[in-house]
Formats: C-alpha cells, structure tokens, sequence
C-alpha cells in the first residue's frame, strides 16, 4: 500500500516551515519540558493513591468505586499524556528516555510493542484506510469504514456501540495484543516474526498486571475474589469509554475522508491525506486537551507526530489559519458536535450500502 503523490508538496511544505519559525520565534525545541514532567508525576500519583484507597481499612462500597473509576481514567490518561508521547518519540531527545516511559503503558495493561505496529506503523501511516489501518477493525460488530462489508445487525449498531465501547479496554488488554501477538500477518503487514523477547515482555506485564490488580486486593483487603472482579471491570469500563470516544471523536465522524484503495494506491500525498482523514474536537478547551495529552488538536499530531503534545494547543491556531490562508479544508467540532456527528455517522453505515 502507498501513496501515489510525493509528500514534497506545496501544503506540507509551507506549513512546516510556519511551524519551525513558530519554535524558532519561541525559542523552544518540540519536545517535553518541566510541564510534561510535572503533568506525568501528577497523572501517576493520582493513579497510585487511587490504587492505595482500596486498602485502607472499612473502604466503603462508594469510595471504592470512584477509586476504581479514577485508576481507570488516570490509567488511560498515562497512556494518552505520556506513553502515546514516548511511541512517538516526542517525550525526550534521548532514546532511553522515551523508551522508559514507553513502558508505563505495559505496567497499566497494554503491551507497547503491539500498539507501535498498530498505531504508529499503521494508523498514522493510512489512517483511514481500510486494509491498513488496523483501528478500523479494532471494536468488533461495529462499522466504522463506508468500505468494510455491511450486516444486518448493523443495523442497531449507533443503539450498541456505547454498549461494546465500555468495554474496550478490557477487550484491547487481554484479547487484542494476544491475538495479533499470534498472527503474521496484520492488514498491510506480512510475515511478521515477532521477537522472543517481545513474547516474553508480553507474559510478564500482563501477568504482572493481573497480580497487583486482582490477586494483591484479594490477598490484602477483606474483598472476595468475585468483588475484586467486579470492581476491576468498573474500572475497565470507565477506561473504555474514555478511549474509544477520544479515539472515535479524532476520525469516525463526518467530515473526515475515507479513501478506497483496493489496488494498494492511495489517490493523495500522505500530508494532504492526514489532514482530510482527521478532525479536531473541542481544540480550544485547554481542560481537555490537558485529560486527551493534546488528542483532541488530532490534526496536528496527525500532521507532526514527532512534537510533544504540549505544543498542539498554539499549533492547532497556526495549522488553522495556514489553511484558511491558503484554501485547505480543516476539519473541527466542538465536544457536542463531535458526539452528534459520531452518531450519525454510525447511523449513516448502519444503513444499507447503495
């Protein structure tokens, strides 16, 4: 699969050089700075008290579950704020760094290794585009692409979605990175070997994450073992439904292209296809682009993955008026826009193809 225009074009061109005289005016370099590192400490020591609450002694049923609501949303956002980052390169200059922190996503459940293949190989590399971007197949029984195949229970699928996307997280951590650890081959990737040692990080991560997030609160708590359970998939509950809106709010709504390419040929430039392919949501609230790590200014990740995060907010501005400057289309909605416009969308595949 590959795109048929060069990337050396007028669009790509022109709006990284306003971006490079934007940190040259600003004295800055693109990656993380004492805000990240005050933001990552913050975000992992909410995690860990929250995972403390749940021993301390006559908890009562209420307190518990908003210590597991909150180890949900704040494991999700390690994941968004600092090791989507790090996958990226963009936490540090220095590889170790980014490498380190990288591993923060396997201490909280989800192996690192598979989410490179599918994210940064994949998703950023056609995004949208069915065969080679592995998200659209991500939420089984849901139709996220005009090109995947239609069935008849997709029909009710706006009514079910919310249903199956509560429990995302849970189906990523122990069904997703197993089953693709034992395929060759993923969409446009063949043959692929997975290292030994990627095996052996696999078992271990997870295994140690089932051990300090059922056995310990079963062994020292007065919790029983089905309790325990309980609590865990209220927890992968709000996790799911934080991931899949944020995931689903950045692409699967209208406005967005999707592009066919049942040759393996993308008709586009892969600059100009990302900014076709992608939204912006809410892209002014600094709340939440604090909670999505800047996810919510998609465009500008989409379009400069190697940045930190910290930097969309004021690039969002400058990626916008360079495009109204010189007639591009950028894609953006609000919070409540984009939640409409995701249901309609998924109204619109519901329906029979034409």
């Amino acid at each position: 699969m590959k795109y048929t225009k060069s990337n050396n074009n007028q669009f790509i061109t022109g709006l990284k050089l306003t971006v490079e005289n934007y940190f040259s005016h600003k004295k800055i370099n693109k990656y993380g700075n004492l805000a990240i590192a005050i933001k990552g400490i913050i975000v992992l020591l909410i995690y860990a008290l929250a995972y403390a609450s749940i021993f301390r002694p006559g908890a009562s049923t209420a307190s518990l579950v908003t210590a597991y609501i909150v180890m949900g949303i704040s494991g999700v956002m390690i994941v968004f704020n600092l090791v989507h980052d790090a996958s990226h390169h963009a936490i540090s200059k220095t590889k170790w760094i980014n490498k380190t922190v990288c591993y923060l996503g396997d201490l909280v459940g989800i192996n690192t290794y598979i989410w490179n293949i599918r994210h940064n190989i994949q998703h950023h590399t056609f995004t949208n585009v069915l065969g080679g971007d592995l998200i659209i197949e991500n939420i089984p029984l849901i139709r996220l692409s005009p090109h995947q195949a239609r069935k008849k229970f997709h029909k009710y699928q706006v009514y079910y979605a919310p249903l199956f996307y509560m429990f995302y997280s849970f189906y990523w951590m122990f069904v997703i990175d197993f089953k693709l650890f034992l395929k060759r081959d993923i969409c446009n990737l063949h043959n692929i070997k997975h290292p030994f040692k990627e095996w052996m990080i696999l078992i271990l991560t997870k295994s140690f994450y089932i051990f300090y997030m059922l056995v310990v609160p079963w062994l020292f708590t007065s919790l029983s073992f089905i309790s325990v359970v309980g609590y865990f998939f209220i927890l992968h509950f709000a996790a799911g439904l934080l991931l899949s809106f944020v995931a689903v709010l950045g692409h699967f709504v209208d406005g967005p292209s999707f592009p066919d390419a049942p040759d393996g040929l993308i008709e586009n430039s892969w600059s100009e296809h990302e900014l076709e392919a992608t939204i912006d949501f809410a892209p002014r609230s600094r709340i939440i682009n604090w909670i999505t790590g800047g996810l919510n200014t998609h465009v500008a990740h989409h379009l400069f993955p190697g940045i930190c995060h910290i930097h969309y907010y004021n690039l969002t501005r400058i990626i916008e008026d360079y495009c109204q400057q010189n007639n591009y289309q950028y894609n953006k909605e609000s919070l409540s826009g984009g939640l409409s416009s995701h249901f309609r969308y998924l109204k619109k595949l519901s329906n029979p193809v034409p």
